[in-house]
């Protein structure tokens, strides 16, 4: 097969490194050590190279951060399973991964003798992924997306969307309930089902901010994708959410209130301002196990909600914290 109808771009991460707390020993979950990931990944970058468009290709500030998150999150007995966490996980945020080489490093391994460096390597291409199962399909939420669309076109009917719903400032308890009784409010806007409310700890952002509170929802709207997305910064400009960095916002930091759209029908949606499927649901287990809680056959881009949950670094975080609608 030529190599025109076989990639061979690559994105390198080189060198990202965290403290964790993996290893066999107890010692070394409990006092942490450094460790240092590389990061291969193999994709087709001509549409970027033609169009200079961040949306033509893979972000690679989404890949370092989820892979400092894994560093710095659940801990693993074996840096090989960390590595073939990684790969996996990276492999699933994109379709247009087709490969990940993920290396290791533990440089302060426990060893009696004198060395620079101990490290493994995993290599994964898309094979490696899990199939969907044979799911019904009549569910919005448990389909494949479909073609592009415009961000701007009204639907000629109700759409399902899902909502992923956080809050780590406040009464965060309370606030979801507001937040949920007005999207229930909002024009053109029904809720269908809410999960229970889960207890979370932070990825990402700053160190030593509270737990979050996360939610999720299903519901049906007329409004086009841009204007879901204006109801739901409104809902949470009206609960004193401060965007953007002019306000003092700190990326991933803590919030009274934060509504993503992780699902719009089966639709794909690349702008400015929304992307869907979101891009990083895949690997969020905050967002993941919740939406298991409201809907166990759920799928995302083909794959089962569940599976992705079971391997989301975080998952082992979230805590269910009671029952609503």
């Amino acid at each position: 097969m030529s190599s025109r109808s076989s990639p061979r771009d690559t994105i390198r991460l080189t060198g990202l490194t965290a403290t964790g707390h993996h290893g066999v020993f107890d010692f070394e979950k409990r006092e942490g050590q450094i460790f240092r990931v590389d990061a291969e990944l193999t994709l087709d970058l001509r549409a970027a190279g033609r169009s200079d468009a961040l949306p033509d290709t893979v972000s690679y500030v989404e890949i370092a951060e989820l892979i400092h998150a894994a560093i710095t999150g659940e801990p693993f007995d074996l840096i090989e399973a960390l590595a073939d966490h990684l790969a996996r996980e990276i492999l699933a945020t994109d379709q247009r991964l087709l490969a990940a080489e993920i290396t290791v490093h533990k440089p302060q391994a426990p060893l009696a003798q004198t060395f620079e460096d101990v490290s493994v390597t995993a290599r994964r291409d898309r094979s490696d992924l899990p199939v969907a199962g044979d799911h019904a399909t009549d569910a919005v939420s448990a389909a494949e997306p479909g073609p592009s669309l415009d961000p701007e076109a009204v639907p000629a009917g109700e759409v399902t969307a899902v909502l992923a719903l956080g809050s780590n400032l406040g009464e965060s308890a309370v606030t979801l309930a507001s937040a949920v009784a007005a999207l229930d409010r909002a024009e053109a806007v029904r809720v269908l089902r809410a999960s229970p409310v889960a207890r979370t700890s932070p990825v990402g952002g700053p160190a030593g901010q509270p737990d979050f509170h996360n939610q999720v929802l299903e519901v049906a709207t007329t409004l086009s994708p841009h204007a879901l997305l204006a109801c739901t910064q409104a809902i949470e400009q009206d609960h004193h959410r401060a965007r953007g960095v002019e306000n003092g916002e700190v990326r991933w930091g803590p919030r009274t209130l934060d509504i993503d759209i992780i699902t719009y029908g089966r639709a794909r949606i690349s702008s400015i301002t929304l992307q869907v499927p979101h891009p990083r649901a895949g690997i969020r287990g905050f967002v993941l196990v919740p939406w298991t809680w409201m809907d166990p056959r759920a799928q995302l881009d083909g794959t089962p909600v569940a599976e992705l949950a079971r391997q989301a670094a975080d998952a082992k975080s979230v805590e269910r914290l009671e029952s609503v609608r």
